[in-house]
């Protein structure tokens, strides 16, 4: 996704094309950066609150995809596991 840093590009993104307010776009952008901590809790609690914004239908998944896979590359083992299972809601979601 490029080479500027994970803060770089999410302030690029522009949420409300996602159906998010402005709010709901900086708490996703803080969730992806926390995501991406080397705090394994706070990257874990981080993982749940996105599962809970990826509701079906949403087109959240979508934008949110390529950084979660750049965020997987540096994760740790169970971090890994809890962005696998949000590509795979991502990736269901998608082929409905």
């Amino acid at each position: 996704m490029g080479n500027d840093p994970l803060w770089m590009r999410l302030r690029k993104i522009k949420w409300a094309d996602c159906g998010l307010s402005d709010k709901q776009g900086k708490k996703v952008d803080g969730l992806l950066q926390d995501l991406a901590s080397r705090k394994e809790k706070r990257a874990m609690r981080a993982s749940q609150e996105l599962w809970l914004l990826l509701k079906p239908g949403a087109p959240l998944g979508p934008v949110i995809k390529p950084f979660l896979i750049d965020i997987r590359a540096i994760s740790s083992g169970a971090v890994q596991m809890e962005i696998d299972d949000l590509l795979g809601r991502i990736t269901s979601d998608s082929k409905k």
